[in-house]
């Protein structure tokens, strides 16, 4: 089991999910993993920064506030010699970070290796606090640190990890409390490198770390424990008939998460995915709610399409090639380069005939590509090889995502036809080639009146469920045929 960050907010929140975990001990041995207190993490990035630059009056705050907010949760949550216990711990993190940000004052250096030793210190918190509560309740059990057993590479602030280690050590330090009846309460978002370097595990971090354990120990489920009831069909705050999909697979789970969904991090989704393990997404405010189960093969929801999501703001950035030029040369270059610094790609579109690409990326991405592209292109730009870069700025990209869609004749006729009806232009079009998804390019202020639309036509109250197989199939032909006509 993994609580976020709203799940173990404060006090109360505390209180509920620690409650679900005693429950869940009647059925089930446990693991927990568990995120900083809501925005305690950023608040550390914050300080960090303020360091960095020499504010040493922004720093005190922030390390007031800080220590303020984890005070008052363990006044509220412990008596006593357990207060004196957790605050004691509580307390050596809280002067560990005191100091880095007081070397960082001095020395203001702030590459990815010297932040992560701060950034996971949220976890280092709330861990402690959220084991001694499980032992108030009657529940045996320990915090841990998941640096003494999740080994990853050194590539800090995103690090990946080392499956065998982790998978030996975790084993080793793990399974035999558990089979004593003991719940690990481990830190989510860290690990270390084989030498004991501190590292993070980038966004999504406590998600994939609940993953990359669950996977190492073999757990018969993962449930991450969130604020909302499971996946959505939409973003209900744009479509209000959106409703929770009981069943997702790993393959939709990933398309929905890269493409602006966000109860789950694709990256976290591959342990689970690669151990054939059920992943469960509840929400810790509703315990009695099913919420969503991400499983290898998923039950239908009897429509064609799944889910409809977006991402926004994003920019769409095209390269022309002439005078001469090799596309392929331009081609296998600009990738290499984006890949090298990790940059997303959320699609892209190739012209033949005008020898230009057209490529989508996230608003936060577009001056690092844009960067990359002049550096790569330098020498071709200045000879007018390739022409200078058009940006096209304040784009959303929408996705219609659903494995179901595979071979399904008139999805596009229909989707195209729901925007079209929004006196909506479409800028780029993209579908993936496993037919998981079709993506496609708006004006960013267009997606609340497109969202909406889309749904309606596939997932709308008056869409009937369809019975896959060939009468589904004839469905979707006699609609093609009727846009056609």
């Amino acid at each position: 089991m993994k609580f976020g960050g709203t799940s173990v907010g404060n006090a109360e929140r505390i209180r509920q999910s620690a409650e679900i975990v005693r429950q869940a001990r009647r059925e089930h041995s446990v693991v927990v993993v568990v995120s900083a207190l809501a925005g305690i993490t950023d608040q550390i990035v914050q300080t960090a920064k303020a360091a960095s630059v020499g504010n040493a009056e922004v720093v005190d705050a922030h390390l007031e506030a800080i220590e303020r907010r984890h005070r008052e949760v363990m006044e509220e949550l412990f008596r006593d010699a357990r207060r004196e216990a957790v605050a004691a711990t509580v307390g050596e993190v809280l002067t560990e970070l005191r100091e880095f940000c007081s070397a960082l004052l001095r020395f203001r250096a702030t590459t990815p290796q010297v932040l992560d030793v701060a950034l996971s210190m949220g976890e280092r918190m709330s861990a402690p606090m959220f084991a001694a509560h499980l032992s108030d309740l009657g529940v045996a059990a320990q915090p841990f640190d998941s640096k003494d057993f999740l080994i990853t590479d050194d590539n800090f602030g995103e690090a990946t990890p080392d499956v065998h280690s982790t998978t030996r050590l975790s084993c080793e330090r793990l399974l035999p409390l558990v089979k004593q009846g003991i719940v690990p309460v481990v830190t989510g978002y860290r690990g270390a490198t084989a030498a004991g370097q501190p590292t993070t595990l980038g966004r999504g971090g406590s998600d994939y770390s609940a993953t990359i354990l669950g996977a190492a120990l073999s757990c018969d489920e993962i449930w991450i424990w969130t604020d909302v009831d499971g996946v959505m069909s939409a973003d209900p705050r744009l479509c209000p008939d959106a409703t929770t999909l009981a069943e997702i697979t790993f393959a939709e789970a990933i398309e929905m998460s890269y493409y602006g969904a966000k109860v789950v991090h694709r990256k976290a989704i591959r342990p689970a995915m690669d151990a054939g393990i059920p992943v469960l997404i509840k929400n810790s405010f509703s315990h009695q709610a099913e919420g969503t189960r991400i499983t290898l093969e998923a039950q239908s929801n009897g429509h064609v399409v799944k889910a409809v999501t977006a991402v926004s703001p994003a920019a769409l950035i095209t390269l022309s090639l002439h005078n001469g030029g090799h596309f392929e040369d331009l081609f296998g270059r600009l990738f290499l380069g984006l890949g090298h610094e990790r940059i997303d790609v959320l699609f892209s579109t190739h012209s033949s005939s005008e020898n230009a690409i057209g490529l989508v990326f996230r608003e936060q991405d577009l001056e690092r590509a844009l960067t990359i592209i002049e550096r790569v292109f330098r020498t071709e730009i200045k000879h007018s090889v390739v022409a200078p870069v058009s940006v096209q700025r304040d784009v959303a990209v929408i996705a219609v995502l659903g494995e179901t869609m595979k071979g399904k004749i008139g999805v596009l006729a229909r989707l195209f036809t729901a925007v079209a009806r929004c006196n909506v232009s479409v800028i780029a079009v993209a579908q993936g080639a496993s037919e998981l998804n079709i993506c496609f390019a708006v004006a960013a202020e267009s997606v609340p009146k497109v969202i909406p639309a889309v749904h309606n036509e596939f997932l709308g109250r008056h869409v009937q469920p369809m019975l896959l197989g060939q009468q589904g199939d004839d469905d979707e032909q006699a609609y093609a045929s009727r846009c056609c006509s």
